[in-house]
């Protein structure tokens, strides 16, 4: 007898605490047969809770310690740049390719499988960091989803720039990743299917639970019910979960205001001062139909200079206004915190232990603490790169929104100055049903559990560097994946071999 299949919804963002209200009313009434019928756990993600390197932890079952990425931005003090690693996207074996090396796997709108590759099945890589061509293999999938489904990665509209098309076009994404789920799954004979949806956690960011983000939900429902009479074991799971938010703090205004960090921003002032802005320019672009050519004619330099509404510079344009010189600390968005001293030097544990002091001491306007703890980098992270790690990460309290840019005045904002209403937090969702799951509560289950529980599940070889670990009791009774014992791979298996020959082949080709 054959085993059943197992189908994954990835849903960004997702948590009970946003739905709950909803499956109470019968909004949801698939989503409320899996949890109801099936096993659920809070998922804890890794710190920090965001959608990337949560992915890449969530499809490796390795911490960012060994994958190398810490946000969707790295800070490199010694070489003073901020930058994204894409390259290392790649590099680990996600646990779908050990899958499908035995019975075919399909994997379809993933964050960070950008670019894709090669499975035995099929691999269509999702948002926010794909790209709309050369996003499939095999590569004549890509044609295939334009002509039959009018197939996109990416959206072109922004919810604070044009709400109305902006859902729209999210409602159209959403449907689109399940019917290429569907389609492909018709064609490619595959026993593990992982069909993800982000731009769910973008109404989350943006409309919280407004009727527009449960009109996403309820697409999500919809398809969800084609999988539920068919014998299959169906899953769902988010990256990390979300909430409302009550504040923004942000960290880089009160480092500066601390003196720990210090700006050579005078062009992006001068910008700001006679409101020259990226939400403005993005907006002005969007009414005349040109974004797309505006964003391709822009000179990098200048880009790299414009604030948004508020004053602030994000992500890589950070490198070119801080004075580095000056400058101890500098941090990320939702948690992690660089200090530019040397480890090696004498009063680098000094300066670590006074900051990591300061910020568990912090509150914010209300007196409740920005954080429930604060940690130094190689208590939450371990592997090859924790020396590029940051040197503190803050799990932020739930309700306080860590902004990473730099440039405004103020420390705390309210959270509508950023657009967003709902900011990550660590607990995300879980819930399963079908022949090989059991039914109840979970106490606590990880991000890094899932990669060895669904390679158990499937009788293949856990390889013994991933972090997490079998989620037996998530297993029926009925299921012999609650009996049989776990099979690791040891470092000199073929994928700690494929691992290597790819690390070469990296090296080689910088």
């Amino acid at each position: 007898m054959s085993k059943p299949k197992t189908v994954v919804f990835g849903l960004d963002g997702a948590h009970f605490e946003l739905i709950e209200p909803w499956i109470e009313r019968g909004e949801l009434p698939n989503v409320e047969r899996v949890v109801s019928s099936g096993v659920t756990a809070d998922l804890q993600s890794v710190l920090p809770p965001v959608t990337s390197p949560n992915w890449k932890a969530y499809m490796t079952g390795k911490n960012p310690g060994k994958i190398g990425i810490y946000w969707w931005e790295n800070v490199d003090t010694d070489a003073q740049r901020v930058y994204y690693p894409s390259e290392r996207k790649n590099t680990n074996t996600e646990f779908w390719e050990l899958i499908a090396g035995d019975s075919g796997a399909g994997v379809v709108g993933t964050p960070t499988t950008y670019p894709p590759k090669s499975v035995d099945g099929f691999v269509v890589a999702g948002a926010p960091d794909g790209e709309n061509t050369e996003y499939a293999a095999p590569s004549d999938i890509e044609s295939e989803l334009e002509r039959e489904l009018d197939y996109r990665v990416t959206k072109r509209h922004r919810l604070n720039v044009d709400r109305e098309s902006a859902v729209e076009e999210i409602l159209d994404l959403i449907d689109k990743r399940f019917r290429a789920a569907d389609h492909l799954l018709s064609e490619y004979d595959v026993d593990f299917l992982q069909v993800t949806t982000f731009y769910l956690n973008s109404l989350h960011h943006f409309l919280w639970d407004s009727e527009e983000t449960l009109a996403g939900w309820k697409t999500v429902d919809e398809h969800l019910g084609d999988y539920l009479d068919q014998g299959y074991n169906v899953v769902l799971m988010s990256d990390h979960g979300s909430t409302r938010i009550e504040t923004a703090f942000n960290i880089n205004s009160w480092l500066e205001s601390e003196e720990y960090l210090s700006l050579d921003a005078g062009t992006s002032d001068l910008l700001h001062r006679f409101g020259i802005t990226t939400d403005r320019l993005i907006h002005l672009a969007s009414t005349l139909g040109v974004q797309g050519v505006a964003e391709r004619l822009a000179p990098q330099w200048l880009l790299k200079h414009i604030p948004d509404n508020s004053g602030e510079l994000t992500r890589e344009s950070k490198t070119d206004n801080v004075d580095w010189e000056a400058t101890a600390a500098i941090a990320s968005g939702q948690g992690p915190v660089y200090l530019t001293t040397d480890p090696d030097e004498p009063q680098y544990e000094s300066l670590r232990t006074k900051l990591k002091r300061e910020l568990e001491l912090l509150t914010d306007p209300s007196g409740r603490p920005i954080a429930n703890g604060v940690y130094r980098g190689e208590e939450v992270y371990d592997g090859r790169f924790v020396d590029e790690a940051p040197d503190l990460v803050v799990d932020q309290r739930p309700g306080v929104h860590i902004t990473g840019g730099i440039g405004r005045d103020e420390i705390f904002t309210e959270p509508t100055e950023d657009g967003w209403l709902a900011e990550n937090k660590r607990s995300g969702l879980f819930a399963a049903t079908g022949p090989d799951f059991t039914s109840g509560e979970l106490e606590e289950l990880s991000i890094l559990d899932l990669a060895p529980t669904f390679l158990h599940l499937h009788d293949c070889e856990v390889p013994n560097d991933m972090d997490g670990r079998v989620a037996k009791s998530a297993f029926s009774s009925r299921s012999d994946a609650r009996a049989r014992e776990v099979q690791y791979q040891t470092p000199e298996g073929k994928e700690a071999e494929r691992d290597r020959i790819r690390e070469v082949a990296h090296r080689i080709s910088l």
